[in-house]
């Protein structure tokens, strides 16, 4: 059975010029409706350098459960190393053709790989999203900085 990737759908949408229903939204949950039109919320901002670990850990907790998100200041990533792994990303998701990303596609039971996640939603809609799992991990502190 071949996945249906979400670049392959919206190929196959832009070139035809039209969305499949299966993927429009009811007017209740188009963006003008859904999207938040008041002041730029203040999301949860967890800084690394606090020597209180149980605190960290329970300001993630918290913003976890809360917002579903958080931001992470003083992680000690080089904000080069930040800003090369986002281009690196952007450009594989506009590798073409297609099978190119299917080289490294996420097979059952791996924990990284490309893949795509369709849900379907209570009216029967779905919603779509491809994905890249690749942990990373440090060997060493990066250069410039200093454990406390």
């Amino acid at each position: 059975m071949e996945v249906e990737r979400v670049q392959t759908i919206a190929s196959l949408s832009n070139s035809l010029g039209v969305i499949p229903p299966e993927f429009i939204r009811s007017e209740h949950e188009q963006p003008g409706i859904t999207t938040f039109n008041g002041p730029v919320p203040e999301l949860p901002v967890i800084d690394l350098a606090n020597p209180d670990k149980n605190q960290i850990t329970h300001e993630m907790v918290e913003a976890s459960s809360k917002w579903g998100i958080f931001q992470l200041v003083n992680h000690g990533i080089p904000e080069e190393v930040v800003k090369e792994m986002q281009r690196v990303g952007k450009e594989y998701f506009e590798l073409a053709p297609q099978d190119e990303k299917e080289k490294i596609a996420k097979k059952p039971g791996m924990k990284e790989g490309y893949g795509t996640k369709l849900h379907r939603e209570p009216e029967g809609k779905k919603t779509w999203v491809d994905f890249l799992y690749h942990n990373i991990y440090l060997a060493a502190e990066p250069a410039g900085v200093q454990k406390s």
